[in-house]
This record gives C-alpha cells, structure tokens and sequence, in this order.
C-alpha cells in the first residue's frame, strides 16, 4: 500500500457532483500545497468502482477513476472521457474516446478497458449491484483503440451503460492482479491518485499532475469519516475537517452563524424508505398488512419533528424532475383509523401477536437512527410491537446484497440518471441484486419501458408500474431530503442534488 507523508489536517472543500464549474476547459486557479480534508458518515466499503451502488463509496471512487460523460450541475449531459456519441443504428450507440488519457501506471486508456469494465459488469458471476445499469448491452464493440460501441438488445430510451456513473477500469491491471487486490488497491485513470487506505479512518489522495483534465487545484484530498453527527459538528468548528455531510438541523444555525462555517443544502434526488423483505417468509408478505403500515406513518409529522423540515413526502420511488415520474400515484396520507382497519383485514385486530423488527443504520443518513425509532413508535399505535435493530453502516449495507435485512429495513436510494429506469430496475426487479420485491406483472412493464422510445408510450408504461407499486407497497413510502451540508467558509463549492463529492471542481479561497 502506497503511504505518503502525513499531512496536517488544515485547509477546506469539497464537491458534488459526477460534474460540475470546471467541466470545460478552464481549471481552477491552484494553491500552494492545499488540502481538503471531507467527512462523510461511512467510510467506503471498497476501492473497486465496479461491484457497489453506495453513494459514499462512489463518492471516494469517482475522484480516482474517469467516466465516458458527465453530468453538469443541471443534469445535461457532457463529455468526458468520450469526446462524442452518437446513434448510429437503431441498437448501436457509437462513443469516440479521448486520445492520450493514461492510468497512473502510464497504462493508455482504450476501447479495450472500456469493453472489459463492462463485461465484467455484466458478469453474474463478479455480482455486481451495478449489472441493471448495463443489462441491456447485448455486446461491446471495439472496431479500434479509441471507438467503442455498445450494440443493445433492442432500442433504448436512453443511453445505454450509464456512461455518466460507470467508472473505466484497467483491463490490463486487473487481469494481473484480480478482484481482491484492486478493492484495496485501485489503478485509476482520475484527477486524484490513490495513496493509502486505513478502513474506517482515512483514504488520501494526491492530485495526478498527469491528469487529461489538467493538475486539480486542490493537492491532497482526505476522506475521513465520522459516524456521529456531533463529532462531524465539532470537526468543522476546530478546522479538523473542511466539508461535513448529513448536518442534523439543530446544528444548522451554529453553523451557519460560525465565524468559519457556513451551511450548504440541495434539494436531493435521495429517496429515504422503509422496505419490506417480501423475499422472506413472515407477516410482512402480506399486502394488508404492507399498506397498513403506510398509512399507519405520519410523514410530514417525521419531516417536521425529526429532520426540522428538511425534506418532501415522495408518492413513488421516482423524484417529481425525473423522467418517468407519476403525478397520478396519490400519496400514503397518515390514517391510524384506516391502517388499523386493513391489520384487522390482515388477521390482526388490533396488532395482537404481531412482533416485527425495523432494520436501520446509523451514521448514513441524516438522523437514521432517530427516525428509525419514531417510525417504529407510529407502527406501534396500531397495536404491533416494533421494534428497531440499529447496526454499523458497514456489516449493515453487506446484507443488503444478500437480501438478508428482514422483516423491514430502511435505505436511501440516489440517482444521478435523471430517468426511472435505474431506480425501477435495480431496486424492484425479481432478479436485481439488492431487490426484495417480486411482482412479474411489474418486471414486463419495467422492461418494455427500457425499450421504449416513444416518450408518451413509455410513461404510460411508468405510470402502470408505479400504481403496481402504489398497490403492493412494496416499500413505506418516505421522503427526499433536502441535504445539509457543513463547510468551511474556505470552500468555494454549492451543494448538489446528485450528492457527489468531485474534488476536482473545488476550490480554496484566502
């Protein structure tokens, strides 16, 4: 493992964005030797960009390795490593790449890296959350070094492959050293070069002066977690971190009163829920009982009291500025009377001999914990028994992968397509990795709308899927956030809806 020396925790910043000021063009004016020191509730899980879907893993990945495009702070798309792309028959989509882009090996960065990240992708066997994301790719061509085209089953409504989100790997680097190694040891092609990795305490970086883009402004980059809100806190104040996320509201006016620190907030495209494993046998199976549970819980009174009225009741898993949005989908309106009736439907009047336990993390989102227990006290006005079980985000986001989370658990799911397809696929899709829900009803719909190009037939087809969904209740439907974030009056940076951290885009001032 690379090591560097250390450097004092001082100087601030940090990012979000898969895009963001500096896409074209121009950098950032440089400082001498600065660093930016960012901390996030979780630590990554991995250094391999390929295998996870989490949010602050790909926040830690997506400053080591590049992308095919980017998204800008509005959501349009840009290039990045493909400086064009283009449909060039009804199932090929064609991609020119960046000539003289290397890894931080020297290794050049061809067609053939990108044809192997996305076979590896694909492969059942690697299990990678991803695979949704690059399931409708029938083949990779390659027909030369810098020409790549990905050739779909069928005609899609989008872009195939995500380009914005997938990260291009080392085919040569890999193949040598294989999975495990590159999870601790990655080999990048990104503005900042991995250093050393202490799980759970701190991932450095150095800026790659080698970089396509031009040397980042910004020296070293430190990822340094802390799971608990008011060490966060109490890190910014003395300067010992630059950018906090998840800034629990009751600090918002301590920070934003500071004499260097001030406050940041995006309306997020993250959707907090509460699922139900359907996959497992128990009570939770039963409909009647997954839609009394949903008006059983007062929404707005959890956003009010809990988050201090930062966040928006979501009727679907689909944020309203996403295509596929439903306004037809009604909201779960809290109905204690109406939920205790459709329990005694279910076989338990009045919750008797009904005992479930409500799965959360604790340090991922802002105030899991604490919503997960005024969620599990709205259940018990019914008569059932809840109870939470509050785990580390690490061994907790581990069984998510194994659908092992069981009766209900809550996550947060974030996406950075601006379209339904990647949320209705990769989280209620019967053979989706991390998926607790099965409906074949709803997996016909949800694939014909991939392959759908006319827009008005396409959300006709959302519209049917989420009014399943509405019906199964598959999830209790929450919120988005509105996000919190702490920074440094240093850090020259806006907070984004997307939640990513590009190290790249920032800037220190004096």
């Amino acid at each position: 493992m690379l090591e560097r020396p250390s450097t004092p925790l001082a100087v601030r910043l940090l990012v979000a964005a898969l895009c963001g000021g500096a896409l074209a063009g121009s950098a950032l004016p440089a400082q001498a030797d600065s660093t930016v020191t960012i901390s996030q509730g979780v630590d990554p899980v991995t250094m391999d960009p390929l295998k996870r879907t989490i949010t602050p893993t790909q926040n830690a990945s997506m400053n080591m390795f590049d992308t095919l495009l980017r998204h800008d702070r509005e959501g349009k798309i840009v290039p990045w490593l493909a400086t064009s792309w283009k449909h060039v028959a009804p199932t090929v989509w064609e991609f020119k790449l960046r000539k003289g882009v290397t890894f931080w090996n020297g290794d050049p960065l061809t067609s053939a890296d990108v044809k192997f990240t996305v076979e590896k992708i694909k492969d059942p066997a690697e299990g990678s959350e991803q695979g949704p994301r690059v399931n409708t790719i029938a083949r990779v061509e390659t027909p030369d070094a810098y020409t790549v085209r990905y050739v779909t089953f069928k005609p899609t409504a989008i872009v195939p492959g995500y380009p914005w989100t997938t990260s291009i790997v080392d085919a040569k680097y890999w193949k040598e050293h294989g999975n495990e190694y590159q999870a601790e040891h990655p080999m990048g092609s990104g503005a900042y070069v991995f250093q050393s990795w202490r799980k759970d305490e701190e991932l450095d970086l150095n800026a790659n002066p080698k970089w396509w883009h031009g040397k980042p402004p910004i020296d070293h980059a430190i990822f340094k977690p802390i799971p608990e809100a008011a060490s966060r806190v109490a890190a910014l104040r003395t300067g010992e971190t630059d950018l906090i996320t998840n800034v629990p509201p009751q600090y918002e006016a301590q920070i934003s009163g500071g004499r260097n620190t001030k406050i940041e907030s995006a309306r997020s495209d993250r959707v907090l829920f509460i699922a139900f494993n359907t996959t497992k046998p128990g009570p939770q199976q039963n409909k009647l009982l997954r839609r009394a549970f949903n008006y059983a819980v007062d929404v707005p009174a959890l956003i009010r009291t809990v988050l201090g009225g930062h966040g928006y009741p979501a009727s679907t898993p689909v944020p309203p500025n996403f295509t596929g949005f439903s306004a037809k989908i009604p909201f779960y309106h809290h109905d204690l009377a109406k939920a205790k009736q459709l329990l005694a439907k279910a076989g338990y009047p009045d919750g008797k001999g009904l005992e479930l336990v409500l799965n959360a993390p604790v340090g991922r989102y802002n105030r899991d914990k604490e919503l997960a227990e005024a969620i599990a006290g709205q259940l018990s006005e019914t008569g059932a028994k809840v109870t939470t079980k509050i785990q580390e985000w690490t061994t907790y986001v581990n069984q998510t992968s194994q659908r092992a989370l069981t009766p209900l658990y809550m996550l947060g799911w974030g996406d950075n397509s601006y379209d339904a397809d990647n949320t209705l696929t990769s989280l209620f899709e019967s053979n989706a990795r991390i998926s607790t829900y099965a409906n074949p009803a709803y997996d016909t719909l949800v694939d014909a709308a991939r392959y759908e190009v006319d827009s008005g037939k396409r959300q006709a087809l959302y519209d049917k899927a989420l009014a399943i969904l509405h019906d199964d209740a598959p999830w209790i439907f929450l919120f988005q956030y509105d996000d919190l974030y702490g920074t440094s009056k240093r850090l020259q940076w806006r907070a984004r809806a997307d939640e990513s951290l590009a190290v790249d885009e920032m800037s220190l001032s004096n």
